[in-house]
């Protein structure tokens, strides 16, 4: 990305299975599970890892960095723009 990062204190990696994103206007939140085995019902069940909220310029540029990351060009992703 071009910018160095200050990690103050050690951040910790969370592992997810899943991504729920939600719509706030300008911003976005996206809450990450992890889905694992119930001990209670004996199924399964969805345990929430964090909550991120997100400005949705930043939201977009996140889209078009990880399409280039993962060498996916499709549909003039690439290139998209938000709605005002």
């Amino acid at each position: 990305m071009g910018i160095n990062l200050t990690e103050p204190t050690i951040v910790s990696d969370i592992f997810l299975t899943g991504v729920i994103p939600e719509d706030l206007g300008e911003n976005m939140r996206f809450t990450g599970f992890c889905q694992q085995n119930s001990f209670m019902e004996g199924g399964i069940e969805y345990v929430v890892m964090n909550r991120v909220v997100v400005p949705k310029p930043v939201v977009l540029l996140s889209i078009q960095a990880t399409m280039k990351a993962l060498g996916i060009s499709c549909c003039g992703g690439e290139r998209l723009r938000l709605r005002h």
